[in-house]
């Protein structure tokens, strides 16, 4: 129930959590450091990241897909009650275009972005979608 930081993803400094609605405790609401937006570099290379709706998923949908095998995340991502209750259209739409998504890949600062391009990313993801989210083999 603790988010993850930096690019070894180690846990959230300051014991911040996730709280119910994925926005932080009471009275430490993510927004208190993260904005909609990167701050500029001028500011340093330490801050805050931002982006919009910057948040975790609630406690109900937990980032549980983190060192998960390749047959488990599959199956974790197609299944409406873990993934927001979308369908293969709506996880399209939210991989394409929903802003905090899409700050993986112009993280800014020193971060490292989603090492795949995301029109490659989109593309695959929509061939997967089309054939109807196979999945590998249990332990692949």
């Amino acid at each position: 129930d603790a988010p993850l930081q930096f690019d070894a993803g180690t846990p959230h400094a300051m014991a911040v959590v996730r709280g119910l609605d994925g926005k932080g405790a009471a009275g430490l609401p993510c927004s208190t450091c993260h904005g909609e937006s990167n701050p500029p570099a001028s500011y340093g290379p330490h801050m805050p990241p931002g982006a919009p709706h910057w948040s975790l998923p609630p406690a109900a949908h937990k980032m549980a897909w983190i060192g998960l095998p390749a047959d488990r995340l599959c199956q974790m991502i197609k299944d409406k009650a873990s993934n927001g209750d979308r369908d293969f259209a709506a996880l399209i739409k939210h991989v394409s275009e929903d802003k905090l998504v899409l700050w993986g890949w112009k993280p800014g600062g020193n971060r490292a972005p989603v090492p795949v391009p995301h029109e490659v990313f989109v593309s695959q993801f929509k061939l997967w979608a089309e054939a109807g989210g196979p999945c590998p083999a249990v332990g692949s």
